[in-house]
């Protein structure tokens, strides 16, 4: 089982802040899984007309209501979620670095000078999620005037910045036995068996076989999402543990029951076009094309593979 070298993480950054692996995207998707009938999650939005962007920004829907898996999914992070939440995600192989604090609230200041109507300070707040707090991290908020105090295990309250901040060890959320916040852990690289088993114990079925679908889908985008993040190599490694210890222990019906709770742009975001066009009947294929398009399809369909 290949583990990183979390000593030398950070240590080559083309910028302050932005070394992009699969784990942002994932753990982008796995909030929107969770949190998606209360809050907009966005991705990678942009902070301006310079290349900056906030890894992500999630906006509490005004009718929006989470169910009480969400709840225990993400217990310990909800409490910190404001109407605006702007979020800094370290992934497991990555570290806080000097410079990274600053980056952020100024991306907090870009995106609300932005927005079309004035946003109340008091509307947003700041997260930063990574897998433990360190030295530089300390030193950067010291010298902007700010303090750090544990508000609980594993989350800390940054006082003295211009927005309500908060930065949370998703090692220590790993060993409290946080859902969503384990699986993005530097713990979970080291020790993926004992967290999916743990995490199939509590209840967390469902949020195991989505990531999974998640895992299965960056696999099959091939090299060009290999090229834009790293720690792909992992990728192999995570799907057959996920495989081995959630599919081996969930009930058809749990697997059945997740996907069709998914819209169906989710259910095939990823796949290839060849393997949507062979999940498809003569009767689906047909709806709505003329009988030259019918025709065509049919036609390569056949050449797929599926007569």
């Amino acid at each position: 089982m290949s583990d990183p070298d979390a000593s030398n993480a950070g240590s080559s950054r083309d910028q302050p802040g932005k070394t992009r692996t699969w784990w942002h995207p994932l753990l982008a998707r796995l909030l929107d899984h969770v949190l998606a009938t209360a809050y907009t999650v966005l991705e990678e939005v942009p902070v301006g007309k310079l290349p900056l962007r906030v890894d992500i920004l999630l906006i509490r829907r005004e009718a929006g209501n989470l169910s009480e898996a969400g709840r225990r999914d993400l217990g310990v992070l909800l409490p910190l979620l404001n109407r605006f939440t702007l979020i800094q995600f370290k992934g497991p192989t990555d570290a806080l670095a000097q410079g990274d604090l600053s980056q952020l609230l100024g991306c907090a200041f870009l995106w609300r000078g932005q927005q079309v109507e004035l946003v109340p300070q008091q509307d947003i707040s700041l997260i930063v999620l990574a897998p433990t707090v360190t030295r530089p991290i300390r030193s950067e908020l010291q010298s902007l005037g700010g303090k750090m105090s544990e508000h609980e295990r594993g989350v800390f309250r940054l006082a003295g910045l211009p927005c309500t901040t908060w930065l949370v060890e998703t090692d220590v959320m790993a060993e409290r036995g946080e859902a969503v916040l384990s699986l993005v852990s530097h713990v979970f690289l080291r020790d993926r068996e004992r967290i999916i088993e743990q995490l199939t114990g509590t209840g967390h079925e469902a949020l195991l076989v989505y990531m999974l679908q998640q895992v299965q889908q960056f696999r099959s985008l091939g090299e060009d999402f290999a090229m834009q993040h790293r720690d792909t190599q992992y990728l192999g490694e995570v799907e057959e543990e996920l495989l081995a210890t959630v599919l081996g222990g969930v009930e058809d019906e749990l697997l059945t029951s997740v996907l069709e709770r998914l819209p169906a742009e989710k259910r095939i975001r990823g796949l290839p076009p060849e393997e949507v066009l062979r999940s498809l009947t003569p009767e689906q294929l047909a709806a709505g094309l003329s009988e030259e398009q019918v025709t065509r399809l049919l036609e390569l369909r056949k050449r797929i593979g599926r007569k």
